[in-house]
């Protein structure tokens, strides 16, 4: 996909250059977005918490027709997570900011959708800090959106115990308002907001009864006939078939019920006509599970496979940020967007971060390069590096007849023949494959090469 590689152009709707915006826009306002539910749904959703007048703006904003979002997604990883969880989002606000510039005439809003019915505990529950692991063993079941969070204040004394200078008080207080909040979902919207609002980042949950009935006729054809299920198949299919490894696995029915402290998978039994909810004792018939989900849809979670096109169904959204794990799964879904009628977004890679600190500064210079060099191909860096360290030009020319010499008696009396192909120079008769592990030994053993790296020679 980021290649642009002909293999993958059936995977996606559009490349991933700005140049594609304004056919997106075309695209996404053919759709019905019920903007006015959108605005009062999230209005709700920040009662009671302190908003800055760009956030507030930006919900409003959503309500017309010329305002599409930026997305990003993420679980809810306690004190904040692995920073990738933090570029991810102001990746989405920078981007939001570009695309204001370029195109004037359109509102783009940051959005920060919240993994808050992903029931992966452990992989919420830490964060390392100077080789410390710091862990919430509280684990309560089911959506983690729906954990109490009072019981990580005991943590951020021990946070604040690793940390251990004045310049942390801010930060400790931070966490103290944040996970004083009665869940897990308001304790990271409350922290999310202190550190993006000023930007104008819109937190949304999709665990909502409201945005749950907007998507209760996809859940309820999936419960009924099972399509994406068959159409993420074939989709892998074509990945498989494409040299492409599968990502994310469909199950026959893509959907969770939630329950106090459980989120388990909903499966059809044939012998009994009844959907089983697993490691319950829910079960329901056709009719009864109908009748469930029209009345209480925020019972019903989609996963991986549903949750994608969920969120671009209440979302007048553009693009995806993601990582790449994310963006792979991503590539699987197209078909289910285009049989349900929902755009299909553009793709953005989120960027990467990597700190350096004095050491290694110190050995980036001592070997001549510049932290900016990094951005450069790998290989047009390893040339540089062989360049300047190389105290003279090497010349490989003096050693053809010395090899020549050595080996022309074995080449004879074995009969056997390889080509050693030196750039610039004419190609020499060397060993078989039998054999290449001998000459390996010998180049690279009394200085054949002196300084040389093995990407001078192709064999």
């Amino acid at each position: 996909y980021l290649s642009e590689d002909e293999n993958a152009k059936s995977f996606y709707n559009y490349k991933k250059s700005i140049d594609a915006i304004e056919q997106i826009i075309a695209d996404k306002q053919t759709e019905n977005i019920d903007r006015k539910r959108l605005v009062e749904t999230i209005n709700k959703q920040y009662a009671g918490l302190e908003i800055s007048q760009q956030v507030s703006s930006n919900i409003t904003s959503l309500e017309n027709n010329n305002t599409f979002s930026i997305v990003t997604a993420h679980q809810l990883n306690v004190f904040g997570g692995p920073l990738y969880y933090i570029y991810k989002i102001a990746q989405t606000i920078s981007t939001c900011n570009q695309l204001k510039q370029q195109f004037p005439n359109y509102n783009f809003v940051p959005v920060y959708w919240l993994g808050s019915e992903d029931h992966d505990f452990e992989e919420i529950n830490h964060i390392h800090l100077y080789n410390k692991k710091i862990e919430w063993t509280d684990k309560q079941g089911g959506a983690t959106g729906e954990y109490t969070s009072n019981s990580l204040l005991s943590l951020i004394e021990e946070i604040k115990t690793i940390l251990n200078v004045d310049d942390s008080n801010d930060l400790i207080a931070l966490f103290k308002n944040a996970y004083s909040q009665p869940t897990l979902t308001q304790a990271t919207r409350f922290l999310v907001n202190a550190l993006f609002g000023e930007y104008g980042l819109v937190v949304v949950d999709g665990n909502d009864t409201a945005f749950k009935k907007q998507y209760a006729d996809v859940m309820k054809d999936e419960l009924l006939n099972q399509h994406s299920f068959k159409l993420v198949m074939e989709q892998l299919s074509k990945l498989e078939t494409k040299g492409y490894k599968q990502q994310a696995f469909p199950r026959e029915i893509n959907l969770f019920y939630l329950s106090k402290n459980s989120r388990e998978r909903i499966e059809y039994n044939a012998e009994s006509s009844q959907y089983v909810v697993l490691n319950t004792e829910f079960k329901f018939t056709k009719e009864e599970i109908l009748s469930e989900l029209q009345n209480n849809a925020e019972r019903f979670s989609p996963n991986v496979i549903l949750r994608p096109l969920f969120q671009q169904k209440i979302l007048p959204a553009l693009a995806y940020i993601g990582g790449a794990g994310e963006l792979s799964y991503w590539l699987q879904l197209k078909p289910v967007f285009d049989f349900y009628k929902v755009n299909f977004p553009q793709l953005i890679l989120r960027n990467s971060v990597l700190f350096l600190n004095s050491s290694v500064s110190k050995k980036i210079e001592k070997i001549g390069f510049q932290p900016q060099d990094f951005f450069k191909d790998t290989e047009e860096l390893k040339k540089e590096f062989i360049a300047n360290n190389t105290e003279e030009d090497i010349d490989v020319s003096s050693y053809k007849n010395e090899l020549e010499i050595t080996f022309a008696g074995y080449f004879k009396e074995n009969n056997k023949f390889a080509v050693v192909n030196f750039p610039g120079i004419q190609t020499l008769p060397l060993l078989t494959s039998s054999s290449v592990s001998s000459f390996l030994l010998i180049s690279n053993g009394p200085q054949l090469f002196p300084k040389a790296l093995p990407e001078r020679i192709n064999i």
